[in-house]
């Protein structure tokens, strides 16, 4: 006789969720602890000495020696905020961090700020079309400085190096940068190499002959090549603007968090040696970003969901003089830099889940070339109507077929 009390209660019982996000970085970093743990019982010395074999072919910047400390923001949480900064300053093929920075210009520049307190991440971008009050910076490697002008905001690289680019971001925003990354264009293709690739899905076919970027519409895996055509292309995709780029940049980056959540990638040995080789070999940092403070802020990532990694662009509009270059609305900006600085929730108007894509502000715009910054100092900030500045971003649970690919790229949301 069939039980029907059983199947009565069997069929009340709700239905297993599926572990979240969160279980799954848990689970990696745990892994991560006991690799870590294996390896000290094993062998302390060789452990140490990797690493040290690693950090010290890495070059490392004093930011303490050429920033002078009353000039810089306080620290007023336990936030950390982190500065990435991609440059076009390399030449194809290259595959080793250049130490000189004269001619370089930032290609891509993005603050990540991590809240332990808040278990969340946003990352906003600074369109490297921006024009910004940059400040006085000295002299920095083969760079001779500069005194305080209006023009790009990605001429700051041109002019000192990082610490220039770092004093340049604070000086904007009244954000504490405690630590920076400078990648090079193969530090971000052999990284991406070294996870396996990225799944994404395209929306409709690529192409865009200047970044080789080549891809057909539908679900697939950039490996490091595509990847990096695909956040560099710019010029045949949409209106050819910096804003649709910076676009498919944070919708990559989603992926890439997406792709890190979900592979052991830590406990690979030969995926986690190619990942740290590639940061070692192609990219520089501050000194103070130490192993212990890697290990401190990957604790951190620990908690956080990717619903709750949202990448944001800073509220702009097309310069009045010039629809090829953006001025920052000043009030929205504002606001947004201030919740970052004081560790906050973000405006509600600025929140991911808040975002639609709403008209593209400079569709009739023709593209901004990637010309060098005049650095004469000339320019003056013209009034304007910052009624078409964009709102909002996105998270990294985001999918570009479904999404869209956001301002400025033909994709609708």
């Amino acid at each position: 006789m069939r039980d029907d009390t059983s199947s009565a209660d069997a069929g009340s019982e709700a239905p297993t969720a599926p572990p979240p996000v969160r279980r799954r970085w848990r689970r990696v970093l745990l892994w991560a602890a006991a690799g870590v743990a294996v390896l000290l019982i094993a062998g302390v010395g060789t452990a140490y000495g990797y690493y040290s074999f690693l950090r010290s072919g890495m070059v490392q910047h004093d930011l303490s020696a050429v920033l002078d400390e009353k000039d810089r923001p306080d620290r007023l949480n336990d936030a950390v905020n982190i500065l990435f900064m991609g440059t076009d300053g390399y030449e194809e093929g290259t595959t080793a961090y250049s130490r000189e920075f004269e001619g370089e210009r930032s290609d891509a520049l993005m603050l990540a700020h991590v809240s332990p307190d808040n278990d969340r991440v946003d990352v906003i971008s600074f369109p490297r079309d921006s024009l910004v009050m940059l400040p006085d910076c000295a002299p920095y490697g083969q760079t001779e400085g500069t005194s305080g002008y209006f023009g790009m905001i990605n001429a700051a690289m041109f002019h000192g190096g990082p610490p220039c680019v770092v004093r340049a971001v604070e000086s904007l925003t009244d954000i504490r940068v405690d630590h920076f990354v400078h990648l090079s264009f193969m530090s971000f293709r052999d990284v991406v190499d070294a996870i396996g690739g990225v799944e994404m899905c395209i929306p409709e076919p690529m192409r865009d002959e200047r970044s080789g970027l080549d891809l057909a519409a539908g679900r697939q895996v950039l490996d490091g090549d595509d990847a990096l055509s695909f956040v560099r292309a710019r010029y045949e995709i949409g209106n050819g603007g910096d804003i649709g780029r910076i676009d498919r940049q944070q919708m990559f980056l989603g992926a890439l968090a997406d792709q890190v959540s979900q592979r052991e990638v830590l406990t690979s040995p030969s995926r986690l040696n190619g990942l740290l080789s590639a940061v070692a070999d192609n990219s520089a940092t501050d000194q103070e970003l130490t192993l212990d403070r890697m290990l401190s802020i990957a604790v951190t990532l620990a908690d956080v969901d990717l619903s709750d990694i949202e990448f944001h662009t800073v509220p702009w509009y097309p310069a009045p003089h010039d629809p090829n270059r953006i001025l920052w609305d000043e009030a929205r900006a504002a606001e947004l830099f201030t919740a970052v600085r004081e560790d906050r929730s973000l405006p509600a108007h600025l929140a991911a889940d808040e975002a639609g894509t709403p008209r593209d502000p400079v569709a009739s715009a023709s593209p901004s070339a990637d010309t060098e910054t005049d650095v004469s100092g000339a320019g003056t900030i013209e009034e304007g109507t910052p009624s078409t500045a964009p709102s909002g971003g996105r998270d990294a649970t985001a999918d570009p077929c479904v999404d869209g690919l956001g301002f400025g790229t033909g994709q609708a949301s």
